[in-house]
């Protein structure tokens, strides 16, 4: 009678503890989802603080689809002309900084990733949230990602992928593209000695010259 009595306590004990774990497991499962979700709002409220106040309110994919030509209702024309050269500075921003995330994972040994299409870019007055087509995030990530292990006979390849997006980037922004992006992220041999040979001239920051 008394060990059955003790089978019981044990089996009672045993049970009540995998109750408490799974409690303890939920609430702390539930606490995360919490801390998580208060993050998140809280870099939307930073982000809305710090937002670039000259984009008039746009961003993300609404930004790109005005420098496009296809701005919200009630835009003035005018208004988004105005915006084209500080613009100019965020899809620069934006393209560098894929090319140099696809470039660290290369380099590290770490795998292919799928870029986000947005990114939000800091300015002289803020920041701002970027949007690009992912069809060309992917591609100048990929070329970058690769440009890691490439040898010479792929990058001319990598170079005319790289061009061929960034070109059509600016291109559906009707903004001028001074020279192809190859030059600048994966200059050749010959362009590397071209640029020792100019004499450099200092260069004022896009955004400072429009302030």
């Amino acid at each position: 009678m008394m060990v059955t009595i003790l089978l019981l306590a044990v089996l009672l004990g045993t049970a009540a503890a995998v109750i408490l774990i799974i409690y303890l497991i939920d609430r702390v499962n539930r606490l995360e989802k919490i801390t998580a979700a208060n993050g998140d709002k809280s870099d939307d409220k930073k982000l809305e603080t710090d937002a670039d106040s000259s984009f008039l309110g746009l961003k993300g994919k609404a930004l790109w689809d005005a420098m496009c030509g296809k701005p919200p209702e009630g835009f003035n024309s005018n208004d988004l002309v105005a915006l084209k050269p500080r613009y100019e500075h965020v899809i620069k921003k934006h393209i560098e900084s894929v090319f140099a995330e696809g470039l660290d994972h290369g380099q590290s040994g770490a795998t292919s990733k799928k870029p986000k299409p947005t990114s939000v870019i800091g300015t002289l007055r803020g920041s701002v949230e970027s949007w690009l087509p992912p069809q060309h995030i992917s591609t100048i990530y990929n070329v970058a990602f690769e440009s890691a292990s490439a040898t010479e006979d792929d990058l001319p390849r990598l170079r005319a992928s790289l061009d061929e997006s960034t070109e059509m980037l600016f291109s559906r922004t009707d903004l001028s593209l001074k020279q192809p992006y190859s030059s600048l992220l994966l200059p050749s041999a010959e362009s590397d000695e071209e640029t020792l040979l100019e004499e450099p001239e200092p260069e004022a920051d896009d955004e400072e010259l429009l302030l």
